[in-house]
């Protein structure tokens, strides 16, 4: 990273932090290291507010349509993010992210590839993180950022435990593997996104009235996601009860 441009985003960070006021539960103290930090992708401002309320200057994965902006480019370049070319596969960047987390960075990346219309959903998650995270054996740190960021007004953000796709570790990288490995880091974002509405609507704090097509949107995704949960549940069973019964195999 350009040590000027780092200073610059340290001053920056303080300077509008009083215009976008946002609380974040769990760990903020997140070291640059080798991982992978994936969340909900909500607004152009998700970037700001995540970077804004964490200690550590972090790498972004950002669409590559803002490189035609000197400035950002610049910035960007400053502190080593990585520009995507949407729609198809960004081989370079794809080479570029490989060599953040192979040198010792973090890279914070949104799943979804666009930002999401519904708030209280989460779209479909692209394989990308999966690919990194399996390619490195890169740590991976959920996070779930609550509401659209407006000016002025408060949002929140949740930010889950590392973990690792170790049970994929000794399978090929194919596209079974890859469909997997993504729904599980999509069920841990999807996790803090139970927990922090739950948390909050303790606290009542609330968001605007949702309309019906909204609502029946959010219970046929809570629908699906709660049988994901099942389905993932009945397969780990399955492989501990084959493992217990190799195991009482070979004493017998």
């Amino acid at each position: 990273m350009s040590k000027f441009v780092k200073c610059i985003a340290h001053i920056a960070k303080v300077a509008i932090r009083p215009f976008f006021p946002v609380k974040v539960y769990g760990e903020r103290n997140i070291h640059n290291k080798k991982s992978l930090i994936v969340g909900n992708h909500l607004s152009g401002w998700d970037p700001i507010i995540f970077s804004m309320r964490t200690k550590h200057i972090l790498s972004f994965v950002y669409k590559a349509e803002f490189c035609k902006v000197p400035f950002l480019r610049w910035v960007f370049d400053g502190l080593n993010c990585v520009p995507v070319k949407r729609g198809d596969a960004d081989i370079s960047a794809t080479k570029a992210i490989l060599k953040l987390l192979d040198t010792d960075n973090a890279v914070v990346l949104f799943p979804e590839g666009t930002r999401n219309p519904n708030v209280d959903c989460l779209q479909r998650f692209h394989a990308g993180a999966a690919l990194f995270a399996l390619k490195t054996h890169a740590p991976i740190r959920p996070f779930y950022i609550w509401d659209k960021t407006k000016a002025l007004r408060k949002n929140y953000i949740l930010i889950g435990e590392e973990f690792y796709l170790d049970q994929f570790y000794d399978k090929p990288v194919n596209h079974d593997t890859l469909a997997q490995a993504t729904e599980i880091i999509k069920q841990k974002v999807d996790e803090l996104r139970v927990k922090l509405n739950g948390y909050l609507l303790q606290k009542g704090v609330k968001r605007r009235k949702r309309t019906r097509k909204e609502m029946d949107k959010l219970h046929a995704y809570n629908s699906k996601q709660k049988s994901f949960t099942k389905q993932v549940a009945a397969r780990h069973k399955d492989v501990n009860e084959k493992d217990t019964d190799a195991v009482n195999g070979r004493e017998e």
